[in-house]
């Protein structure tokens, strides 16, 4: 019974994230920075040169972080074999963790010492409060924190079904099966034994408290950088409004986008860890009592079919929460590339860069 929930949940978790990448994640349009940026005077334009710079700078450097972050990770797990692929199984959480750190304490400038008096005599504030989901896509908060309490209660599962392994580390699957038979003189099956078994890996304690601290972790980290993000001063100058919510909004993209992406690349190797254990724990013997057995001859093994068709599900979820990882990336990408384009502007509005 609990097995069939678990199959139903996941199938409908699968068909969520397939309806949200279909209507939302797909239709996400850009505005041109540039564009909006040349809409002001040319101290206006040369301010927001300075904001597309240190933008373009910031970018450059959390994905530089990041790179050296799945270095790290790769040489390390070939330093210490013995660590069991803890390292490449953190990996994705810990370089988000350092991109989200580049974001967090990498400032875009807002005050210039250039400003017009025009612009400085005119103070404005606005009505409405800036909240940290106000700029970025609708599903920027809601699909993150889904997936991130998803993972939560996976991987608390997880650890609490795990065993330990002959080093003591609970990254193996206990499970009992009737794996042998005792058998009388005329070699007739007279009893089916339960064995007791392990298999792994499986995503146990050993692999899920680190993760699930580590993604955590880059959980406040990233919520962070989007409140610093929806908070930060806006820049003066009426003509540079629609420019600062762009901006604002190409940072919420950026965390929002990068943060989903970085939970399916690090649950969908887990779930294939634990699809694999679970439909391996699924393996038995078929005996039956009053079996007549040749002479070393031993039945083939057989699936539980529950247990595989759970492994099953788990596997084509993991399946999709890659490409879904792939799509976000595409688009990830997409939005990091608006940012790094030159800093040139029409040849009526003068060049900057």
């Amino acid at each position: 019974m609990i097995n069939g929930f678990a199959l139903l949940l996941l199938l409908g978790f699968s068909v969520g994230i397939v309806l949200l990448v279909r209507r939302n994640i797909v239709s996400q349009k850009r505005s041109d920075l540039l564009s909006l940026a040349a809409a002001g005077t040319f101290v206006e334009r040369a301010n927001a040169g300075r904001v597309l710079r240190s933008l373009r700078a910031r970018t450059v450097a959390a994905l530089a972080v990041m790179a050296l972050g799945g270095a790290a990770a790769l040489v390390l797990h070939a330093e210490y074999p013995g660590a069991a692929g803890l390292p490449l199984a953190a990996a994705p959480a810990c370089m988000w963790i350092l991109a989200s750190l580049v974001f967090v304490a990498w400032r875009l400038p807002h005050e210039f010492s250039d400003i017009s008096p025009e612009s400085s005599l005119h103070t404005s504030a606005e009505l409405t409060p800036r909240s940290t989901g106000m700029f970025g896509p609708a599903w920027g908060i809601v699909m993150p924190a889904v997936l991130l309490g998803a993972s939560a209660a996976g991987l608390i599962l997880a650890g609490i079904l795990s065993g330990p392994d002959e080093r003591g580390r609970f990254r193996n699957l206990p499970y009992v099966s009737a794996g042998g038979a005792e058998l009388d003189q005329n070699m007739v099956v007279a009893q089916v034994q339960l064995g007791a078994g392990s298999i792994g890996p499986f995503p146990g304690w050993y692999y899920g408290l680190p993760v699930l601290a580590l993604l955590l972790l880059g959980a406040g980290l990233g919520l962070w950088a989007l409140s610093s993000n929806a908070r930060r001063p806006r820049m003066r100058g009426l003509r540079l409004r629609a420019f600062d919510d762009a901006v604002r909004t190409n940072v919420g993209y950026v965390i929002s986008t990068g943060f989903s992406a970085m939970l399916c690349f690090q649950v969908a190797p887990l779930l294939l860890f634990a699809a694999s254990a679970l439909h391996g724990s699924g393996m038995n013997a078929p005996y039956v009592v009053g079996q007549v057995l040749d002479e070393g001859r031993v039945p083939g093994m057989t699936a539980d079919p529950l247990l595989s068709a759970l492994a099953m599900a788990m596997a084509v979820v993991a399946l999709l929460l890659l490409i879904v990882g792939a799509v976000l990336l595409v688009r990830l990408l997409g939005w990091v590339g608006a940012t790094v384009r030159p800093l040139r502007f029409p040849a009526t509005a003068g060049a900057i860069a």
